[in-house]
C-alpha cells in the first residue's frame, strides 16, 4: 500500500527573502523542495505523490528516528535483550533507517517562516519501544534550522538516536567537503568494522558514485553549487557524527546523532552517540543547511572536535 499523503495536492511551505521549503507531513514527514533564488533547487525535488513505504523516493528529505543505517539481521540488542524489528524487504534480513519516514506525521504548528511536526509511534514490529518524535523548521533568507528531538513514551528504558537524510542536489564534478577529524573501517555492508574511527584529514569527500562513508568529529560541511554559491551543512547540537551517500546526481550528507551499526554493538553504542532514554527522557539534535556566496579558502580542521 503507497504511503498516503495527508495533505492531498497541496505542500506545507515556509519561506523568507524567497528562500522555500516545502513538506509532506503524510509522506513520512519529509522535506520535497528546498528552493533558493540564487541557486534554484538545494535538494533533489520530490516529484511523486505517493510511493511504497519500502521503496521510498531519492528526493527531498525525510527524518531518520530512531536509528539510521542498516541494523545487521534486524536484531537490537539492549539491556541484555534481543529485539527483531522487521527487515526492508530488499535487504532482509537487516533493517535500514528506522520506521519513522514510513509513517503519516501530523503538523502541529505552522507560521510563515516555521513548521513543527510530530509523530507518535506505539512499540510494534517495526520499533519495540514507545516514542514522539518531533521535526521543527525555521527558515531565514540564507539558513534553514532544524531541530529534531525523541522523547521516550514508554514505562522502560530505551535505546534510541536521530537524524535527517537530506538528498543534496549535485553532480559528481561538484567539489563536496568536509572538516570532519575521524573516519570508520567499513565492512562490505558500508557499517564500521570496529569501534575505534581513524583520523582523517579536513578536505575533499570523494568525487564518486555509490558509496557510503561513515565520519564523525564534524561541524561543517560544503558543496560547491557551481553558481558562485554554496551550500553548508553546519552541526550545532547532538549530532557530532556525519554519514555521506554520493550517486552521479546528488550527495546525502546526513547530520546524526551516533555512529552507523550500534544497534549491534551494545557495548559500544552508547560511547558513540546511542542514546539510552529512561521514561519521558527526551533528546536533541540541531544543525542548519545555509545557502552562501561560495568561499575560496580550504576548508579548515574542525576547532574543539
Amino acid at each position: 500500500m503507497p504511503l498516503p499523503d495527508a495533505q492531498g495536492p497541496a505542500d506545507l511551505e515556509i519561506g523568507a527573502g524567497g528562500f522555500v521549503a516545502a513538506f509532506r507531513p503524510g509522506a513520512g514527514g519529509r522535506m520535497s523542495r528546498l528552493v533558493h533564488p540564487a541557486i534554484g533547487d538545494v535538494v533533489v525535488p520530490m516529484d511523486t505523490r505517493s510511493f511504497a513505504p519500502f521503496d521510498w523516493p531519492k528526493a527531498g528529505a525525510y527524518p531518520l528516528f530512531p536509528f539510521h543505517n542498516r541494523v545487521i539481521d534486524g536484531v537490537v540488542a539492549f539491556e541484555g535483550c534481543e529485539y527483531r524489528i522487521a527487515p526492508h524487504p530488499a535487504l532482509a534480513p537487516d533493517a535500514i533507517h528506522g520506521p519513522a519516514h514510513r509513517r503519516p506525521w501530523t503538523a502541529v504548528e505552522h507560521s510563515a517562516d516555521s513548521l513543527s511536526l510530530e509523530l507518535a509511534h506505539q512499540a510494534d514490529a517495526d520499533w519495540p519501544f514507545d516514542f514522539t518524535a518531533q521535526q521543527h523548521f525555521a527558515i531565514a533568507p540564507d539558513r534553514l534550522l532544524v531541530t529534531l528531538r525523541l522523547r521516550n513514551n514508554g514505562q522502560g528504558n530505551m535505546p534510541g538516536g536521530l537524524g535527517w537524510h537530506p538528498y543534496f542536489r549535485a553532480a559528481t564534478d561538484q567539489r563536496a567537503e568536509t572538516d570532519a577529524s575521524l573516519a570508520f573501517p567499513l565492512d562490505g555492508k558500508d557499517l564500521p568494522t570496529a569501534s575505534e574511527a581513524i583520523p582523517r584529514p579536513p578536505g575533499a569527500l570523494p568525487a564518486a558514485t555509490a558509496y557510503t562513508i561513515h565520519l564523525a568529529g564534524w561541524q561543517t560541511a560544503r558543496i560547491d553549487m557551481a553558481t558562485g554559491w554554496e551550500v553548508e551543512v553546519k552541526a550545532l547540537e547532538g549530532v557530532p557524527h556525519l554519514s555521506v551517500h554520493r550517486m552521479k546526481d546528488y550527495i546525502c550528507i546526513e547530520p546524526v546523532s551516533h555512529r552507523a551499526g550500534v544497534l549491534g554493538d551494545p557495548e559500544n553504542a552508547i560511547r558513540h552517540g546511542f542514546g539510552m532514554l529512561t521514561p519521558g527522557q527526551m533528546i536533541e539534535g540541531r544543525f542548519a543547511i545555509i545557502v552562501q556566496p561560495a568561499r575560496r579558502e580550504a576548508i579548515a580542521a574542525c576547532a574543539g572536535c
